[in-house]
């Protein structure tokens, strides 16, 4: 960082000194152990496999299809393999005692059109009652009567932008309708002046009473603008799709993170978050980007300011419970990590080391890759079905070797949770996520095509509850794929293609995926403020 940041940062707290965060390395010596055999397992497991793949013959009857198969495995041996390998770099940051006593601010947006009030009084209820000193703030976009008087009861304040035409824009920091034009707004008014340190909540996140006391410290540091907690999830038993959303998560939210962290960086998360005020004065607030979270980070980074990942479970928030709910979110995910890597990556990561500019371009990628490879391989299934070239390489590739690699890499992923931060609840087989993934492709395909043609979006809050008029919007994009794969396989069998039964067998099995997906909307949307899901951190 230099000299000018220094200075500012110092002159934001008083007495930080020269602290510094230290951390400690996560795998033990017996971990370390563990590790190598598992490594070996796998590697041993995979040599195997490409002895079989390699070794034969039947490559030379479709050599074109054989090379797009051969690097839709890569791809994904590639993916396991880094996350793999990150875990000897995960590290802990070791705590740090509150000496400067800053004044500390705590922040919440609302849209009450869009979001439930009882949701609200239970987080706003849970900030206020946090340990530390600080004041609340509720950031109404309507400046509705039924939150000002909320926050009178619950002894918060209230803030809202609606009357401010100059904080009302159509594009950049203070642009209307997005959570970070209502931070900016704030910040301007309230937070840059009055405030060391604020801490950023989304309204359904509902913070543990020590929240401040396990982040604070870290700010004792000079070169630290942000620390970040690990996001965690109250209502994952609700249905089917809110368990599989949540596990989704899991390791991101632990081994990668520490590992992150064990490389000087964290990524922060936009459930919540917390800043120097000297850090968001410098780049004037968030970033204006629906990836807010993900751009203030590289913005951050670009200016020397640290971070800090605290692996604990500080807060818990609510998680899409619907198909409505999820699909939408993960495509405004997606179109937004898209965007910022398309845009923003090259700029922002020239200053960082080439271990920080590695790890900053693989969260992009590997949260998307997934999508892409099963894409890349329907049309792979969609050119064999309905020309018969390379069904024996697809066939060949459903083998016993193949089976051995999966174990293989299972193995390592409960090796891996160990390191879940809250296990009894965590740990397991998690196979509802494949089930997401194979759901949600075409929305990822989505995305990447808003990017591409530069679509203006409007910014939208993920949906809490669905509707007949989505239901609609869903199924399209799977029943076209589904007419698709049953044409191509309609026009191989009425051409007398012999396909091996294998192929068959994938084929049906898409198509009852596609199918109980599409049946699966008709379903009721469950309600995901049920109260029986009630916040327990």
């Amino acid at each position: 960082m230099d000299e000018r940041a220094l200075s500012s940062a110092g002159q934001s707290i008083e007495g930080v000194g020269t602290t510094r965060v230290s951390s400690a390395r996560v795998l033990r010596r017996r971990d370390v152990a563990f590790f190598g055999i598992l490594a070996s397992v796998n590697l041993a497991a995979v040599a195997f496999f490409l002895d079989y793949w390699v070794a034969r013959p039947v490559w030379a009857t479709a050599p074109a299809v054989y090379a797009i198969v051969t690097l839709l495995l890569l791809v994904v041996a590639v993916n396991y393999a880094g996350r793999w390998l990150m875990l000897p770099l995960m590290q802990r940051p070791i705590s740090l005692a509150i000496r400067s006593h800053p004044r500390v601010g705590i922040a919440t947006t609302f849209v009450p059109s869009a979001e439930d009030l009882e949701m609200l009084e239970q987080s706003v209820s849970a900030m206020v009652a946090i340990d530390y000193p600080h004041d609340t703030w509720v950031l109404d976009e309507a400046d509705d009567s039924r939150v000002a008087e909320l926050c009178h009861r619950l002894g918060a304040r209230h803030f809202s932008r609606k009357h401010m035409p100059h904080y009302q824009t159509d594009h950049g920091r203070f642009r209307a309708h997005t959570k970070y034009g209502n931070v900016n707004a704030w910040l301007s008014e309230h937070g840059f002046d009055r405030y060391d340190i604020v801490t950023l909540f989304d309204p359904d996140h509902v913070p543990s009473p020590t929240f401040l006391e396990r982040v604070l410290g870290f700010f004792e540091d000079p070169g630290v603008g942000y620390v970040q907690a690990a996001q965690a999830y109250y209502n994952q038993s609700a249905s089917f799709i809110a368990r599989g959303a949540a596990e989704e998560t899991y390791a991101y939210n632990s081994s990668i993170q520490m590992a992150a962290f064990g490389m000087g960086y964290p990524i922060i998360v936009g459930c919540h978050n917390t800043h120097r005020i000297a850090a968001l004065r410098g780049g004037e607030g968030l970033s204006p980007h629906d990836a807010d979270d993900l751009l203030t980070t590289l913005a951050y980074r670009s200016r020397g300011w640290r971070g800090v990942f605290v692996p604990e479970i500080l807060a818990r928030g609510l998680t899409p419970v619907d198909w409505p709910g999820y699909l939408s979110q993960q495509r405004r995910w997606a179109r937004s990590v898209i965007d910022v890597k398309v845009r923003y990556q090259s700029k922002l990561a020239a200053g960082l080391s080439p271990a920080a500019r590695t790890m900053s371009l693989l969260q992009g990628l590997n949260y998307l890759y997934r999508s892409f490879t099963l894409f890349a391989a329907f049309l792979v299934l969609v050119f064999t079905l309905a020309t018969g070239i390379g069904a024996s390489i697809v066939s060949h590739l459903l083998s016993p070797q193949l089976v051995l690699v999966w174990t293989a890499l299972f193995a390592t992923d409960l090796f891996r949770q160990r390191f879940y931060l809250d296990r009894p609840t965590e740990c397991g087989l998690h196979w509802r996520v494949a089930v997401l993934h194979l759901a949600k492709w075409p929305y990822m395909l989505l995305a990447l095509a808003d990017v591409a043609l530069r679509r203006q979006l409007p910014y939208t809050i993920t949906p809490k509850a669905g509707s007949s008029a989505w239901r609609a919007q869903l199924v399209v994009p799977h029943l076209i794929a589904l007419a698709v794969l049953v044409i191509a396989w309609a026009s191989g069998l009425v051409a007398g293609l012999a396909l091996p039964w294998k192929v068959h067998a994938v084929a049906a099995a898409c198509v009852v995926g596609s199918l109980a997906f599409v049946l699966s909307t008709r379903l009721p949307f469950p309600d995901p403020y049920d109260r029986s899901h009630r916040a327990s951190i």
